[in-house]
């Protein structure tokens, strides 16, 4: 079945997610000052771990040893007055 699921984003340096293997992600955001992951999904699909990275304006992207980064969107905290911008480590394995 196709939906749209949100998946909540932890504020850590990096951090994994079970997602659906062809998931599209949609929006990224904050609700209730609490960042989440918008995605569209089928719900038949098998998971598999995928590893996120947020930066902070300012700080320094590390470029992972093995595959790249992809921007996947910028949310605000307004209540730690941050911006965070996610990534999303394609090429990661486990």
């Amino acid at each position: 079945m196709r939906t749209i699921y949100k998946y909540p984003i932890p504020v850590e340096d990096a951090f994994t997610l079970e997602l659906p293997t062809n998931v599209n992600i949609l929006h990224i955001s904050t609700q209730n000052n609490k960042p989440y992951m918008w995605c569209l999904i089928d719900t038949d699909d098998k998971v598999s771990l995928r590893l996120f990275r947020l930066y902070g304006t300012g700080h320094e992207i590390v470029q992972p040893k093995t595959g790249d980064y992809v921007f996947l969107g910028t949310f605000e905290m307004f209540q730690a007055a941050f911006v965070w911008h996610l990534f999303e480590w394609v090429g990661y394995s486990q």
